[in-house]
């Protein structure tokens, strides 16, 4: 089996994250990558989030929730 680059941190991501409870300190500087990784990637693919919007718009006060807590927290990685 040919392990792609992607493929192989997918592995390394999901090793990582397995104990959610506790991630060594050596290892969370590669784990926060990958997750903003994964969402850089995510929020790349975004394509007409009105229309989503309208479809969902009773979940959407807990996402904007969601969305303004990460972008608090990420605003303090500096």
């Amino acid at each position: 089996m040919k392990l792609t680059k992607k493929k192989l941190k997918e592995i390394i991501k999901e090793e990582l994250l397995k104990e959610k409870r506790f991630i060594e300190p050596d290892e969370a500087g590669q784990a926060i990558n990958y997750a903003l990784d994964d969402l850089k990637h995510t929020l790349q693919k975004v394509r007409n989030p009105e229309k989503w919007a309208e479809k969902y718009h009773r979940g959407l006060p807990d996402v904007i929730e969601m969305i303004e807590r990460i972008t608090k927290v990420l605003s303090r990685m500096k």
